[in-house]
């Protein structure tokens, strides 16, 4: 049996360090898609975590939301952005904060896969409504789908060599190379996290099936749209310039759809800071 073998106790011994705001996630997403959900509940839940609740009263009256003006409460935050953009916000905030990191086992920068998760995200909240699925749920596949990188990445470097390099290949896709070394591939990772964080069904088995949509025991549309975002998202990165250049120092996208996302994760990224 090989030493390099992920088992859940690895896994159970990692978590522990991921932050503590990520479980208000699929709690609030239980609350925006309940039809009777008020503004009250949800602003108990987003003050479980100050720095949230703060984040979202700066977004409420920040330029970014062509606003400019002070926001005395949480309450007011939240009404003025509306259920749906507060989770948006609340989301991306607490994502980056470990999303924003680097892979070195996939040869990865910390801008590289925040923006490739942020990139997912929004392609699939952009084309859910047309395949009649939920922004919100799409939105939150998309930003997690990757996160199981972060655990396979922190195993590797504990239990492995130093100069151990994943990178996706056509002869050999990434996938099959986790799956090889360690018995599970990142997306079956992601799936065991999120389910110990308890986000629902409608999260978890897009996430888990991503590579292959047609073997998800439900949720069809929704893995397939992931599967469809995962690769454009990958293409929008690609036209982005590195952190710290400006726009331009590398050439724009062709495709206007494509630099419109880049764009908007660069301006999030500006906010973020």
């Amino acid at each position: 049996m090989s030493s390099l073998l992920l088992c859940p106790a690895n896994l159970e011994a990692y978590l522990r360090d991921l932050p503590v705001a990520a479980a208000v996630l699929p709690r609030l997403q239980m609350l925006l898609l309940s039809d009777d959900t008020n503004v009250s509940e949800v602003v108990e839940l987003v003050r479980f975590d100050p720095s949230l609740a703060t984040r979202v009263m700066h977004a409420a009256g920040s330029a970014y939301y062509g606003r400019a003006r002070d926001i005395t409460s949480l309450e007011d935050a939240i009404a003025l952005l509306g259920l749906r953009e507060a989770y948006r916000v609340t989301a991306a905030f607490a994502m980056s904060r470990f999303l924003n990191t680097s892979l070195r086992i996939y040869g990865m920068g910390p801008a590289e896969y925040w923006r490739r998760s942020l990139a997912c995200a929004l392609v699939m909240e952009q084309q859910a409504p047309s395949r009649g699925l939920d922004e919100c749920v799409a939105y939150t596949a998309g930003l997690l789908h990757a996160l199981g990188m972060i655990l396979v990445d922190r195993h590797l470097r504990v239990v492995g060599d130093p100069g151990m390099l994943l990178r996706e290949m056509p002869a050999s896709p990434l996938a099959r190379q986790e799956s090889r070394l360690i018995g599970m591939n990142h997306a079956q990772v992601a799936a065991f996290v999120l389910r110990k964080w308890n986000f629902g069904a409608e999260v978890v088995v897009p996430i888990e099936h991503q590579f292959e949509p047609a073997r998800a025991p439900s949720q069809q549309a929704m893995t397939t749209l992931l599967a469809e975002a995962r690769m454009i998202a990958q293409e929008v990165v690609k036209t982005m310039p590195a952190p710290g250049q400006k726009r331009g120092a590398e050439p724009e996208a062709a495709d206007s759809v494509i630099s419109g996302y880049a764009a908007k994760i660069l301006a999030l990224e500006r906010w973020l800071r």
